[in-house]
């Protein structure tokens, strides 16, 4: 369901997916080819949730903020099953792991790869084209050029996916 806090609506773009279970709350920005999928919860209740260009947010996501500190997600961007991201900031063509946790100002940079069940804070300078990994998360290692064009392309295949959706997936009585 989509929904409006008080004075705060929802601005999403018109070519996007949103599965009829996930729940967009408040002042959450979703542009061009995002797609949102079923059981997730974007709640701009407090501070903006911004959503970049082919960018997909999985089954059973959690988005959220804190007063003041917005939720950014950049373009090509892949939010894992069951990701909480809360206050963050993920730049251009990352993947974040299923199961993941990336906490109040931490900031993936662009071309990352998260690992599954990671537990990301801001205490460390995430650099560009790193893997990610750990609980607390470090930086294990550069990512090659390979893994970094197969971020892109799993954000890609989400627009895909999530255009077929929009236009073949009907409930049965």
């Amino acid at each position: 369901m989509i929904y409006q806090l008080g004075d705060l609506y929802p601005q999403i773009h018109e070519h996007c997916f949103i599965a009829k279970s996930a729940d967009i709350i408040g002042n959450v920005v979703l542009e061009q080819g995002v797609s949102i999928w079923f059981n997730a919860v974007l709640r701009g209740d407090i501070a903006p949730i911004y959503i970049g260009k082919n960018s997909n947010v999985q089954d059973n996501c959690t988005v959220h903020v804190e007063t003041d500190i917005p939720c950014i997600v950049g373009e090509n961007v892949t939010i894992g099953h069951n990701v909480i991201l809360h206050s963050c900031h993920i730049e251009d063509n990352v993947l974040v792991g299923m199961g993941s946790t990336i906490l109040n100002n931490a900031k993936i940079a662009k071309n990352c790869l998260v690992g599954a069940n990671s537990l990301v804070t801001h205490t460390i300078p995430y650099k560009e084209g790193c893997l990610i990994m750990g609980s607390p998360a470090k930086i294990i290692r550069k990512l090659t050029e390979a893994e970094i064009v197969a971020n892109k392309h799993n954000a890609l295949n989400y627009v895909q996916n999530g255009q077929k959706f929009s236009k073949c997936l009907s409930p049965i009585d």
